[in-house]
């Protein structure tokens, strides 16, 4: 190797200088030049890179470094850096991958390696293509998207019940009323032809009072499974239109749907066709149906504009039904005797009495005056339905009567499942329940995702032990209709192994194809397989072989793929990464030993091995012996495999005693000439162990390097040389 003698160049300058210089005036000229200038004329008296190249003609050698296609195409200095210096290019493992190389429209994009190939067309540039298969730089969601199972949704029995129409009726039928007034069957103000249910009279208006109307619902209906209620409607003269609003009433329970006569859609004098009040959803204009009266099959129905005037037509009364798959468990008090006490998570007491407002039999008393609920809630064993487990529930609901208002903020409603507990963040004032009235259906807390989770484990219980209530220190309520609801799975397709198989090998088929169709003749030499000894696992890793029988199963497509779709004969290595801290000969053996498992079929063939090497120069004698004694054990073990071998993404990095790394623009003069004699040491026994006729070339991980990062290069950012440069024209020499 040559050395810089500082001193000598600035002895041969100063002469020269003095020489030129005369008695009669002082000479202030410099007359020893700055080392970075001796530094720079002493690499110049180097030649370019391939000038130093040993080979001969039938030699398969070339030099080549990294090199975005980008800046190639560019034609700028990084593209005549590699016309002058090198043989050709290296696209490297990571600038083209699945992952990365996808168009908005989902599709892959291979522009890039398509204009590469037309840059490289008329020139003696080789390219190497990067890799067409690896479980690295994957697009793993994409797949698992790809892999979801179709999902059909439970289609729900859909249907209408005509409950009224009044044509069977005689003009003039009556029908009884809630209150004064009367309903009588008349001709329709608009069809003489046509019949209609008119509420109230003009010598006496319907105050608060509603027609009567007997519902039997057809066999195998209940009431449970209706979702709205709906009805044409005509205002006489508006009387009624607006008042306390419209009204539903169900064995005289009374709903208030949250809109009158005119915000449903009702007009003097005209027809309001087709108006719908919920009867699942409490968002206006509806109401929630409570499970007390879900099984109803038979009931009286009430339906109008609470008014002290109201004068109206009704007419084509009908009920929507949507059985959806869904039911209920409910615990509501009925079957026990009065008196019944169930226990409490903690003090005070639960005990069965009659509903104080004897709307709906037996409740359940949480707390006593003297005795308030303090966050303890009462317990029921729940058997849950036939056929269910508790993963198919999505919810409970329950109605409340606050005693006084006791209990009604607190920190949330609980709920808890075999001693799980689960808090909604809500109180009961917050779901709406008023103070010493039913808030019927108003607390709904769901399960899964926005609400409870299922506790883990807990999936498949058929039988649990279940405690709800007010998390509050002083809860005092009435509680009923605890009802835990329940629906009908969708119907789901899983994909079968099979057809995973068939989606993975149409997506490599069409990266691989896409690739060697976009290099066409001017890229012919890929690396088929990339890391396969990796044990990387991120968001892009993906393993093929789990799905297409194994790692060999996996390589042995990609080789076939490749040679199928390549327009010319092509050149395909298994590439792997080498860490200087690797057991570099052990892995090795492991990376022939697989290859030569991919081979074992008599079909497939591996053309062979591109090393990519990162490397480390320890400041430490000892470390360093080690670190060279493994690049020897390394080019041994694959001079055994007898294929030819690449050494690619060569990188020299320099590491302090202490084992942390310098970055480039701190290392020292010595330093980067030694780690120059690294790289010298690396490329001689690369050409020294391995046949000559198996010597595919080197390619250097970078040309320039940037000061902020660790591994050196030949060039500075400015693209001048530097002493990294002698390291790699004596390692071809």
């Amino acid at each position: 190797m040559k050395y810089i003698n500082h001193k000598l160049i600035g002895l041969a300058v100063a002469t020269a200088l003095f020489t030129a210089c005369v008695d009669e005036y002082e000479c202030n000229l410099q007359v020893e030049k700055p080392e970075e200038v001796a530094g720079s004329e002493y690499l110049a008296t180097f030649d370019v890179l391939k000038s130093y190249i040993s080979r001969d003609a039938n030699s398969p050698f070339k030099l080549t470094a990294n090199l975005n296609p980008s800046d190639f195409t560019a034609h700028e200095v990084a593209y005549s850096t590699i016309i002058n210096n090198f043989d050709g290019i290296d696209v490297g493992s990571t600038t083209y991958m699945p992952a990365t190389s996808v168009n908005d429209q989902g599709a892959y994009d291979f522009g890039g390696m398509s204009t590469l190939a037309d840059a490289l067309a008329g020139t003696d540039v080789t390219a190497y293509g990067g890799t067409l298969a690896s479980y690295q730089g994957q697009r793993a969601s994409y797949y698992a998207e790809q892999f979801e199972p179709t999902i059909i949704p439970y289609e729900p029995e859909k249907g209408r019940t005509v409950l009224f129409n009044f044509e069977a009726d005689e003009i003039g039928t009556a029908y009884p009323m809630s209150g004064n007034s009367s309903a009588e069957v008349t001709t329709d103000p608009d069809d003489p032809n046509k019949k209609v249910l008119c509420v109230g009279r003009a010598d006496e208006f319907a105050s608060y009072s509603f027609a009567k109307l007997n519902v039997k619902l057809p066999e195998g209906r209940k009431l449970g499974d209706y979702v709205s209620l709906e009805f044409d409607m005509r205002v006489i003269d508006s009387h009624g239109i607006y008042g306390a609003g419209m009204k539903v009433y169900i064995n005289g329970q009374e709903f208030n749907v949250g809109m009158n006569a005119a915000t449903i859609g009702c007009n003097p004098n005209q027809w309001n066709r087709g108006a719908v009040i919920k009867m699942k959803d409490a968002t206006a204009p509806g109401f929630v149906l409570p499970a007390s009266l879900a099984e109803l099959t038979e009931f009286e129905l009430q339906v109008g504009t609470a008014s002290g005037e109201a004068y109206y037509y009704l007419d084509n009364i009908y009920m929507n039904y949507e059985v959806a798959g869904t039911g209920t468990t409910v615990i509501d008090f009925e079957g026990d005797e009065l008196g019944k006490t169930y226990p409490m998570t903690g003090g005070s007491s639960s005990v069965v009495e009659n509903d104080p407002t004897g709307e709906s039999g037996k409740v359940l008393h949480v707390g006593t005056a003297s005795s308030l609920a303090s966050y303890s809630y009462p317990q029921f064993t729940v058997q849950l339905q036939p056929g269910r487990t508790l993963k198919d529930y999505t919810g409970i609901t329950l109605d409340m009567y606050l005693i006084d208002g006791k209990g009604k903020y607190g920190s949330g409603m609980r709920v808890l499942v075999n001693g799980v507990e689960y808090s909604s963040g809500k109180g009961p004032a917050a779901y709406g329940c008023p103070d010493n009235a039913w808030g019927r259906g108003l607390i709904y807390i769901p399960f899964g995702e926005g609400g409870m989770p299922i506790p883990e484990g807990m999936e498949n219980l058929t039988e649990i032990t279940l405690a709800v209530g007010s998390g509050s220190g002083e809860w005092h309520a009435y509680i009923d209709n605890i009802t835990l609801n329940w629906k009908m799975d969708d119907t789901i397709i899983e994909k079968t192994p099979e057809e995973k198989a068939d989606i993975l090998t149409a997506d490599m088929n069409a990266w691989i194809g896409g690739m060697m169709d976009a290099g066409g003749e001017a890229v012919t030499t890929w690396n088929v397989i990339g890391e396969p000894l990796s044990q990387t696992q991120d968001a892009n890793t993906f393993n093929f072989g789990e799905y297409l029988g194994g790692d060999v199963e996996f390589a042995r497509t990609a080789v076939a793929m490749a040679r199928d779709t390549a327009a010319v004969p092509v050149q395909l290595f298994v590439s792997q990464t080498f860490e200087q801290t690797d057991d570099m000969a052990s892995k090795a053996d492991q990376l022939t030993t697989l290859v030569n498992s991919y081979e074992e079929d008599g079909e497939t063939v591996i053309d062979g091995y591109n090393i990519l090497l990162h490397t480390v120069y320890s400041k430490d004698a000892t470390i360093q012996a080690s670190n060279e004694s493994k690049i020897t054990a390394l080019f041994t073990r694959l001079k055994e495999a007898g294929k030819p071998i690449r050494i690619s993404d060569l990188s020299v990095c320099v590491e302090n005693t202490d084992g942390t790394l310098i970055q480039a623009g701190q290392v020292s003069t010595d330093d980067r000439i030694n780690a120059g004699k690294y790289l010298s040491f690396i490329m001689q026994e690369y050409r020294r162990i391995i046949d000559a006729a198996n010597q595919y070339g080197i390619s250097l991980s970078g040309m320039n390097e940037s000061s902020s990062a660790n591994k050196l290069c030949p060039w500075t950012s400015g693209w001048n040389r530097n002493l990294f440069y002698e390291g790699v024209v004596n390692g071809l020499k």
